[in-house]
């Protein structure tokens, strides 16, 4: 008898832990749901009074426009096929610009943090060059490289670089080499603790930086657009503003905005796969 009592706490507990872990992901599901929830509420909310304060004429359409009136605008663009050429090209920039400037600052964000000569050489340089602002710039990219997609490429690639070079720096100078230590001291050598220790470590800082970059992409490829195109979402705008059209402003906003949370998704959608090794937070 006194066995048997004994033994049940311990027998219990993988029963226990499967109904607390049950409970934590029922939790879990409720709280996702309440989040969307609220945001369509507040997301109605707001369309509601848009369109509510519109349509009593407190405010003149010519200003805001009217979310029924951007709504129809979206079909026809849409139904029509008149945005997808646009659409394209402008994604198509951005992420490659995305791409390339990502790969540009981890590459020589990585060779700062590891040469102390590199970096004090080269952080100078970039922070001066960081602190010039891309409207400026972006006109030089149009004489160099043309009115096609290349000009709005390299603008891209140069907004992406710094944000990533130095999240890179940053997080492989923050490394613990308490950590490093104790990996080399059980025989590993400078690749592997860079391989092990370093770059996971960074890659956090890495993805954070593309995170950001997102809307910094397409924000360079709609400036790059604005300057000089013959196609694109900002080139669209352009046309728009030039006939005072601001349902046809809206309307490409909005597909911006949409375009960047999809990109924003699988960037953090990777994010969680590549870095599925760290502990899952509440959020």
């Amino acid at each position: 008898m006194t066995t048997s009592t004994q033994g049940n706490p311990a027998g219990s507990l993988p029963a226990e832990e499967e109904r607390l872990l049950a409970a934590d992901r029922v939790r879990q599901q409720q709280k996702a749901r309440q989040r969307t929830i609220d945001r369509i509420v507040v997301t109605a909310s707001l369309i509601g009074i848009w369109e509510f304060v519109v349509w009593i004429g407190w405010v003149h359409p010519f200003f805001v426009s009217r979310p029924s009136l951007i709504a129809i605008d979206l079909w026809k663009m849409f139904s029509t096929g008149f945005i997808f050429k646009h659409l394209a090209i402008t994604m198509w920039e951005a992420i490659a610009g995305l791409f390339i400037g990502a790969a540009l600052g981890i590459a020589t964000g990585f060779i700062a943090a590891l040469s102390q000569r590199v970096a004090d050489a080269l952080i100078p340089l970039i922070v001066a060059f960081n602190s010039m602002p891309r409207v400026a710039i972006a006109p030089l990219f149009v004489i160099w490289l043309g009115f096609g997609p290349s000009s709005k490429i390299g603008l891209v690639a140069l907004v992406v670089y710094f944000a990533v070079f130095f999240n890179t720096f940053s997080g492989m100078r923050s490394v613990d080499p308490v950590l490093t230590n104790s990996i080399r001291v059980m025989g590993a050598n400078r690749i592997q603790a860079l391989w092990m220790v370093s770059l996971p470590h960074t890659m956090a800082w890495v993805f954070a930086a593309m995170n950001t970059s997102i809307s910094l992409a397409l924000i360079g490829a709609v400036v790059g657009e604005f300057i000089g195109s013959t196609a694109g979402i900002g080139w669209i705008m352009v046309q728009a503003t030039g006939t005072l059209e601001t349902t046809r402003l809206f309307s490409t906003m909005i597909v911006l905005a949409f375009v960047g949370a999809g990109l924003f998704a699988i960037v953090n959608w990777t994010e969680q796969y590549v870095l599925r090794w760290r502990p899952r937070t509440a959020n």
